[in-house]
C-alpha cells in the first residue's frame, strides 16, 4: 500500500509574505478611510463657509440696498461700497440692470457685438446666434436670413421649439440653437432678463467688460470711461461708444447686488449675489428679491 507524504509545514518565508499582504491591505484600508475623512471634512468646511457667506453676504446686500434707496440725489451709476460684519470686510457692488444686455429687448447688432467681444466668436457666427435669439423671442414663424425657427430645431433633432415669446430667465438662452454651456458661461455676466425696459445699455451702469462690448472692443476707451465714472465725474464723453448700443436716462429700479468677502485667510473670495427689484413687495417690504444666486468661491490672484 502506497503511502502519501504528509504536507510540509509552511516555512517562515510564507508566513512573512502573509504578514506583508495583511499589512498592505490594512494600509490601503487606512488610506481609504483617511481619504474619506478628509473629503468629509472638506465638504463640511465648504458648507460652513457657504452658510457664513450667505448670512454675512445677505446682511451686506440688504444694507447696501437700503443705502441706495436713501441716497440723495438718487444714484445714477454703478456703485461699490464696503461694510464690516463680524470682523469681515465685505465689498458690495451694485450694478443696475440697465448696465446689462436685456435678452428680450436688445437689438440684433448689440447681440452680435456681445458674441464677438465677450465670447470671441467670428462675426458670421455671432450674427447667426444673434438672429437666432431674435427668432426665439419674436412672435412669427419666419426665420431671419441666418436665424432659426421651429423647422430648424426639428431638423437639428431637438425636442423643443422656439418659445416665440420672452426669455423668462437667462438660462433660457441654452435652448437657443447653437448655444451650449461653455458659450453661455462666457456671456452670462453680460446679460439679464430683468431690465426695466430699454433696448440698449446705460454706460454709467455698466461694468468695464460691458464697456468693451459697447466700444466694439476698444479696451482703452472702456477703461477711460470706467475710471471717470468710478471717480464720480458728472460729465463723461461716451461718444466713442457705439451710439446705437446705448440707453440713456435713469438707471432703473432693478439692481444686481453682489457681496464679496475673503475666506481661507484671503486666498479665496466668497461671492453672494442677488437680483433685487426696488418695487415694494405685496408683503409690505420696500423691495423684493427676484433671484438669489448660490455662493461661489473665486481664487484671489496674487
Amino acid at each position: 500500500m502506497r503511502r502519501h507524504a504528509a504536507p510540509r509545514p509552511a516555512g517562515p518565508g510564507f508566513a512573512l509574505i502573509a504578514v506583508l499582504w495583511i499589512v498592505a491591505a490594512l494600509a490601503v484600508l487606512v488610506t481609504s478611510l483617511l481619504t474619506i475623512s478628509r473629503g468629509e471634512m472638506r465638504e463640511a468646511q465648504l458648507r460652513l463657509d457657504s452658510g457664513r457667506a450667505v448670512a454675512i453676504g445677505d446682511a451686506a446686500i440688504q444694507l447696501a440696498v437700503l443705502d441706495w434707496t436713501r441716497a440723495q440725489p438718487p444714484p445714477d451709476r454703478l456703485l461699490r461700497t464696503h461694510y464690516t460684519f463680524d470682523g469681515v470686510d465685505i465689498e458690495v457692488e451694485i450694478v443696475p440692470a440697465s448696465g446689462y444686455i436685456d435678452l428680450n429687448n436688445a437689438p440684433e447688432n448689440l447681440l452680435q457685438a456681445l458674441f464677438i467681444h465677450a465670447a470671441a466668436l467670428a462675426p458670421a457666427e455671432a450674427l447667426q446666434l444673434a438672429q437666432r435669439i431674435v427668432d426665439w423671442r419674436d412672435s412669427d414663424e419666419d426665420p431671419l436670413p441666418h436665424g432659426a425657427e421651429a423647422g430648424n430645431y426639428a431638423a437639428a433633432g431637438l425636442g423643443w421649439r422656439p418659445r416665440d415669446d420672452r426669455f423668462l430667465v437667462p438660462e433660457d438662452l441654452l435652448q437657443v440653437l447653437g448655444i451650449d454651456f461653455a458659450l453661455f458661461a462666457r456671456i452670462q455676466p453680460f446679460i439679464t432678463v430683468w431690465s426695466s425696459g430699454g433696448a440698449g445699455v446705460n454706460p454709467m451702469a455698466a461694468r468695464e467688460p460691458m464697456l468693451v462690448v459697447l466700444s466694439q472692443g476698444n479696451g482703452g476707451e472702456a477703461r477711460r470711461i470706467a475710471m471717470a465714472r468710478d471717480a464720480g465725474d458728472s460729465a463723461i464723453d461716451t461718444t466713442t461708444l457705439e451710439q446705437t448700443f446705448l440707453r440713456t436716462g435713469q438707471v432703473g429700479n432693478v439692481l444686481h447686488v453682489q457681496a464679496s468677502m475673503p475666506v481661507d485667510d484671503g486666498k479665496r473670495l466668497a461671492v453672494r449675489g442677488r437680483w433685487v427689484s426696488l418695487r415694494a413687495d405685496p408683503d409690505g417690504t420696500p423691495w423684493r428679491t427676484i433671484r438669489a444666486e448660490p455662493v461661489r468661491f473665486v481664487m484671489v490672484e496674487e
